[in-house]
């Protein structure tokens, strides 16, 4: 870890990261951490991050809610140690990264669990994903010795396989536990939703990925392909640059206005499918390799407006056999009673 490169990563992103030390330091009321928050430029995180505060504020008002951010942590984590006393919450954002794929973070929630033995711990909704090899049955078994001897430890998960899979293969004591819920990006709150779904683009938005996770063969074979027919719009989740705090609301309100004025959304990323939802446009959806994809999507089965494919080459097919697209507002109060549960977990002694 590079400890200069954090710092100067941390003052960009949160140039009043110090007062926010300084605050801490000296607030003597009961406080929830949230812990490992972006500064990437990965906007399904920082909604991620965002639907997470609304929730603290909403169902915990009488905790001093503080973020921090994920390299705010690793630059500062003895100082924040020092300031977190047994009746404070101990909570790590949720997203995808349990597992080896991001085999960083992965290091980040251990030490966690390791170094605050006497505080409930949260993980917020999560997927779980270990490779099918030697190596990911190494880091599966570190990753259990360590959360096993935590008796506080309160796992929530996203989707039915990281469900089942933490249900099967981790060993828990005390009250630790595992609880299926929704995407925290579903609690939904303050994000932009068209009134009569009407007045959207002749356009298609495609925002496929392109890194370990993706599953997709002949990805430019397909643009070519869609291009003779469609008109496309190349859009993603991940922006170039880091993403300013201050700027945070900003930028997502971009990315959701690009989600909202279009005709329907083609994808493979999660948080892509759940902009589009939100926002009212429909989506055919490809699986990632985690399978969080199809995973999440279960949640919105009711909407009627996920369509799932298992080959770019069926998308295509799917796009050939639907000439009109169905817009809708999206219900958030539907899933809202699992959140409510949550935060009766959380606020169980």
């Amino acid at each position: 870890m590079n400890i200069l490169k954090e710092q100067i990563k941390l003052s960009v992103a949160y140039p009043g990261w110090r007062s926010a030390i300084k605050k801490l330091k000296s607030n003597k009321n009961k406080k929830i951490f949230l812990f490992g928050t972006p500064m990437h430029g990965n906007l399904g995180d920082h909604a991620i991050a965002i639907q997470e505060q609304y929730f603290f504020e909403d169902f915990f008002p009488d905790y001093e809610y503080f973020e921090i951010l994920m390299s705010m942590y690793h630059t500062q984590k003895k100082i924040i140690k020092n300031t977190v006393t047994p009746e404070d919450l101990v909570v790590i954002s949720g997203g995808g990264w349990m597992g080896n794929l991001w085999i960083h973070n992965e290091c980040v929630i251990r030490e966690i669990v390791q170094n605050y033995p006497n505080n409930k711990i949260i993980i917020l909704p999560q997927t779980i994903y270990y490779t099918s090899d030697e190596l990911g049955e190494k880091e599966y078994r570190i990753t259990n010795e360590i959360l096993k001897k935590h008796s506080n430890l309160h796992i929530f998960v996203r989707e039915r396989k990281s469900y089942n899979f933490i249900k099967q293969k981790f060993e828990f004591t005390g009250n630790s536990d595992v609880y299926l819920v929704p995407d925290m990006v579903l609690y939904g709150k303050n994000i932009i939703t068209k009134g009569k779904c009407t007045g959207h683009e002749k356009v298609i938005n495609v925002c496929i990925r392109e890194d370990c996770e993706s599953e997709q063969e002949n990805i430019d074979d397909f643009y070519e392909k869609i291009k003779q027919n469609y008109n496309i719009r190349k859009v993603s989740t991940v922006i170039k640059s880091p993403v300013v705090l201050r700027k945070r609301i900003g930028e997502l309100q971009k990315s959701w206005e690009t989600f909202a004025n279009a005709e329907i959304t083609i994808t493979d990323r999660l948080h892509a499918m759940l902009f589009s939802v939100l926002n009212g446009t429909p989506c055919i959806v490809l699986n990632n390799k985690t399978g969080k994809v199809f995973g999440v999507a279960d949640w919105l089965d009711d909407t009627n407006m996920i369509v799932r494919a298992n080959s770019l080459s069926e998308v295509l097919e799917k796009l050939k056999r639907t000439t009109i697209w169905e817009h809708k507002k999206y219900d958030r109060e539907k899933l809202l009673n699992y959140f409510e549960k949550m935060a009766e977990v959380i606020r169980k002694d």
